[in-house]
């Protein structure tokens, strides 16, 4: 029957995954950006390994297990592509809700190259430009931005880095203490640039140099 060997197999790549999502950890020092990006591990396994199931599952139902092992690398490739497409629908949300309260919200994009060898729009950085004023007194749609800011770090299936910065030293450190406060620091990085520049928070994937 091929039920069971369909459960077998979605069983298995479920299991392989659990090691290598567990190895996965978060850089502790600020790093610069790589010449060439490279894909997020964890994110990609993922969506790859979903994927896989995807392609060598069809494979096995249509009877023809010579090109399921084929299948399944169709399916990761394809995969690979929808993280990056995922992760750039996050951050316009997120960058919708910045402007909805009032804030200039920027988002910028990179071309990278998926498992497929296609090229991808991939996030480079998310910019939101704070009114300091707003921020000391946090009133409500200020406290709704950090909200999704630190629901976004949480369930990012790659760390982010958040910057702080800002002339006005109080302002400043009230987002990245709102953060902790929301459990958002880990996963994500905190990078204090209080004292200096524009007011903004300037949040990012943590490049992979590995």
């Amino acid at each position: 029957m091929k039920s069971p060997i369909l459960s077998l197999t979605i069983a298995a790549v479920l299991a392989a995954s659990t090691p290598a999502l567990a190895q996965d950890t978060a850089p502790t020092a600020e790093q610069t950006q790589p010449s060439k990006p490279k894909a997020d591990k964890k994110r990609l396994f993922k969506a790859g390994g979903i994927g896989c199931i995807t392609g060598g599952a069809m494979a096995y139902l249509t009877g023809n297990k010579k090109k399921a092992l084929a299948s399944c690398a169709v399916g990761a490739a394809v995969g690979s592509v929808a993280s990056y497409r995922k992760q750039m629908e996050e951050a316009r949300d997120l960058a919708a809700e910045a402007e909805r309260a009032g804030m200039s919200a920027s988002v910028a994009t990179k071309q990278v190259e998926a498992k497929s060898g296609e090229k991808v729009e991939a996030l480079d950085q998310v910019v939101i430009a704070y009114d300091p004023a707003s921020m000391n007194a946090r009133d409500s749609k200020t406290v709704a931005v950090l909200d999704r800011i630190a629901a976004l770090a949480k369930k990012s299936k790659e760390p982010l880095s958040i910057a702080a910065e800002g002339r006005d030293m109080k302002a400043c450190q009230i987002p990245l203490a709102e953060l902790t406060a929301r459990d958002a620091f880990p996963p994500a990085k905190a990078i204090d640039r209080c004292g200096k520049g524009k007011a903004q928070l300037v949040i990012s994937p943590v490049p992979d140099l590995t």
